[in-house]
């Protein structure tokens, strides 16, 4: 039997894995957790929140009691939305990067993927960056896409002998010009909004709403895509 546990940075896309992998939500679980089976696999998927310090704290308390339950985590994947940083990779398009930086660190991880033959790099960020200049310099460097976790999983996966993998859909890019500083500072750390300022600021520039309604769109489009890549290559586990 395999054991795979799925990480969701934020809620839409814990939705998305949830419907995916067709698992059960479990009742008052905090964070956030989903279980079921896909083909022989037994599934466990959690809401981990958004960040490289989240990711790292989550991780790390679901394989030290993975081992103080005396179970073995086979597989750990990471599957949502990333930011795209080339201009003819639309929107829609999933990143299946051959490697995974850390910004901060310099760190680089080969990405083992389930599925076809990895191109490119996944840049991890500490946070959501406007700076159009290092986004260029992140392509200049061959990067397709840019998110916020999965060198973090990389990481803590490495340093304990387990296997992981990445599934990243654009929802976005940085020269569209959908994405909004104000919106990004209405976010809280596990990945849900303040709708109620949100709102506020909509009603004082309803020009906004078209751009937020776009993203929403965008961004449900790709955690839904993401989600299913991740869905299939958990079948190629049995």
């Amino acid at each position: 039997m395999t054991t795979v546990v799925v990480l969701a940075p934020m809620p839409l896309e814990m939705d998305a894995i949830v419907t995916a992998f067709g698992l059960e939500r479990v009742a008052d679980s905090k964070p956030m957790t989903a279980t079921g089976r896909v083909g022989n696999a037994d599934v466990t998927a959690v809401h981990i929140g958004m960040g490289p310090p989240l990711t790292r704290a989550a991780l790390t308390r679901i394989l030290d009691d993975a081992v103080a339950d005396g179970r073995t985590i086979d597989h750990v994947m990471i599957a949502g939305i990333c930011g795209g940083l080339d201009p003819d990779l639309p929107v829609g398009t999933m990143i299946n990067p051959e490697f995974v930086i850390s910004h901060a660190s310099g760190a680089s991880y080969v990405h083992r993927a389930l599925g076809p033959t990895p191109r490119g790099t996944l840049v991890t960020t500490e946070g959501v960056s406007f700076d159009a200049d290092l986004s260029r310099r992140f392509f200049d460097d061959g990067c397709v896409g840019v998110d916020m976790e999965t060198s973090a999983v990389a990481e803590v996966c490495e340093a304990r002998g387990c296997a992981w993998s990445v599934y990243r859909c654009i929802s976005d890019r940085h020269f569209d010009g959908l994405l909004d500083e104000r919106i990004i500072a209405m976010t809280n750390p596990d990945g849900s909004g303040n709708f109620d300022e949100i709102s506020k600021l909509i009603e004082a520039e309803p020009e906004l709403g078209a751009k937020l309604t776009q993203l929403g769109h965008d961004s449900t489009l790709a955690a839904r895509l993401a989600a299913e890549a991740a869905a299939q290559a958990c079948l190629t586990l049995d």
